[in-house]
């Protein structure tokens, strides 16, 4: 799993700059399934940024802002929610954030302390992400920005399509998307989360497929050193063998970690049964993300 899951704060409507669409540009796959593109800042790079959908604002690594010699662009910090902690980080401006063929001016991101070895430089975030028709192009291996308009849907309407429900965080204005999936036979809200290497559900979406915590107590929980992230009083499950069901859109034999985790709390999802949906699931599969419509697009699935 990734460290950064979600960034309060700092929540600008960053206004892309005019430019010719569509462009495109190559992605990979990480060794841990995330997906990944690289971005120029100022000029300088590529910097190889992971592409996450759960987190609101984008970030860079320390030694990223020491390259670009960046000073904080405003008193205070931003206030990072993660998987691991709670932290703070200094906020710096870009003059230019380059992407796929598309200029983004004065935007204004974090900066996370590194974290030991890391096979990218940062995170593109929610706040450039959702002002663009999103394609992820699965043969290709190429992204795509589009204009968020209807037009940009078209081509992919003979696509599966799942509707992608905003909700916002019951104490921070922040929204994030959700798909209503079904996991074997039952149905559960899942976070659309392409920062994330693995699907994860909590223990009682768990209990609704037959997998029952009790019959996991005596294992205790995880390692001490894994507890910030897998949470620090309930067994840990790896599953396998599950079906996992989107609007025309099937896999089998899909694998899933079960656990309490602190990841849930910040979503607001550790009271009811919850998945956590990542590229693990979703990263050999065509997407075209439609923010402003409100659907996430399936196309063809690469084996």
């Amino acid at each position: 799993m990734r460290g950064i899951c979600a960034l309060l704060g700092l929540l600008i409507l960053t206004v892309p700059a005019s430019a010719t669409l569509p462009a495109e540009q190559p992605y990979s796959i990480a060794q841990d399934g995330r997906l990944i593109t690289d971005i120029m800042i100022d000029g300088q790079g590529p910097f190889s940024f992971l592409i996450d959908t759960a987190s609101s604002t984008s970030l860079m690594y320390e030694h990223v802002r020491q390259k670009l010699n960046l000073t904080q662009s405003r008193p205070g910090n931003i206030v990072i929610y993660g998987i691991n902690d709670v932290s703070n980080a200094m906020p710096v401006k870009l003059a230019t954030l380059e992407l796929a063929g598309q200029e983004i001016q004065d935007l204004t991101i974090g900066v996370l302390p590194e974290s030991g070895p890391s096979e990218h430089d940062g995170v593109l975030g929610l706040d450039v992400l959702s002002h663009y028709f999103v394609v992820l192009d699965r043969r290709a291996m190429q992204l795509k920005l589009l204009p968020p308009d209807p037009a940009s849907a078209r081509p992919y309407e003979d696509w599966a399509a799942a509707k992608l429900t905003p909700r916002s965080l019951r104490k921070f204005p922040i929204r994030f998307w959700y798909l209503n999936a079904r996991f074997n036979d039952r149905r559960f809200a899942a976070l659309f989360d392409l920062g994330a290497g693995i699907t994860m559900m909590n223990w009682d979406a768990a209990e609704e497929l037959g997998v029952h915590k009790r019959e996991f107590n005596r294992f205790g929980p995880p390692p001490e050193e894994l507890q910030d992230v897998l949470g620090k009083t309930s067994p840990v499950v790896r599953i396998t063998n599950m079906d996992v069901e989107l609007p025309g859109k099937t896999w089998d034999r899909q694998p899933a970690i079960v656990s309490d985790a602190p990841i849930f709390g910040y979503f607001d999802l550790e009271e009811k049964p919850a998945v956590i949906m990542g590229p693990g699931l979703l990263g050999n599969t065509s997407m075209a993300i439609d923010f402003a419509g409100g659907k996430l697009y399936l196309g063809p699935t690469q084996d």
